[in-house]
């Protein structure tokens, strides 16, 4: 929080264009020494140092440090550090703070989820007309050629908001959202987020259903998944045909 909207905050690009700031590196690099002082036979893979530790061991730490860099760096509040622990890689404690909100969010494996210390529990929303989406930018659907499923979706639901990733996916956990859509996420952006909303009682696949998500994260509340499912299925079996 100290170099959230610092204006001599130092930003810089990776090889794929995105930002980074100190501060994105800075958190990684504290919480990678607190896991090699604590338990130093865990494996660590984050997104600003990549992997590393033993490939097979049993224990590993999946880390983004500041997932919504872009909105970190402009001074909006939709960014959080999200922080999975898994088990022969089945995530089993998540933790997802928001501090500008002065939130954080925890989830154990069969232990429910949590916003600080109350428990959380996806929407009933079971229409599609009735329903709020949280999705990540349009610019993010347009880079993944996505925008027409994301229209289509959106037209569906009673409203559609763009939250980022963190906070779309947060959203559906505590119930003031149903659906969530990450157009493109790598393993950092969901292994938290994915055991939070499960355990809030919702799903957690990408958008073809599988479990292990490949690409984009969608959340929902349940009720809602296999129909989003469908709808967006539509739209990826028409573009495979033309």
């Amino acid at each position: 929080m100290a170099c959230f909207r610092d204006p001599e905050l130092r930003i810089d690009r990776k090889p794929d264009l995105t930002p980074v700031t100190e501060a994105d590196t800075r958190i990684e690099r504290e919480l990678r020494e607190i896991i090699s002082a604590v338990r130093p036979d865990d494996a660590v893979v984050g997104e600003e140092f990549g992997a590393t530790g033993a490939p097979d061991a049993t224990w590993r730490w999946v880390i983004d440090p500041i997932d919504g860099t872009k909105s970190f760096a402009r001074g909006n509040e939709a960014w959080a550090t999200l922080i999975a622990l898994q088990y022969e890689r089945k995530t089993v404690v998540a933790v997802a703070s928001v501090p500008t909100l002065r939130h954080r969010y925890h989830a154990i494996l069969d232990g429910g989820a949590f916003l600080n210390r109350d428990q959380l529990h996806v929407s009933t929303t079971a229409l599609l007309d009735a329903s709020v989406l949280s999705h990540t930018s349009l610019s993010g659907f347009i880079r993944c050629a996505l925008e027409d499923d994301l229209v289509r979706l959106s037209r569906e639901c009673w409203d559609a908001r763009g939250f980022g990733n963190s906070l779309s996916h947060l959203a559906v956990a505590r119930g003031s959202a149903d659906i969530g859509w990450t157009s493109r996420a790598r393993e950092w952006d969901f292994a938290a987020l994915a055991l939070i909303v499960k355990e809030a009682g919702g799903r957690f696949t990408d958008p073809n259903g599988n479990a292990t998500v490949e690409g984009g994260g969608l959340s929902s509340n349940g009720h809602l998944h296999d129909q989003v499912l469908r709808l967006i299925g539509e739209g990826f079996s028409r573009r495979a045909s033309l």
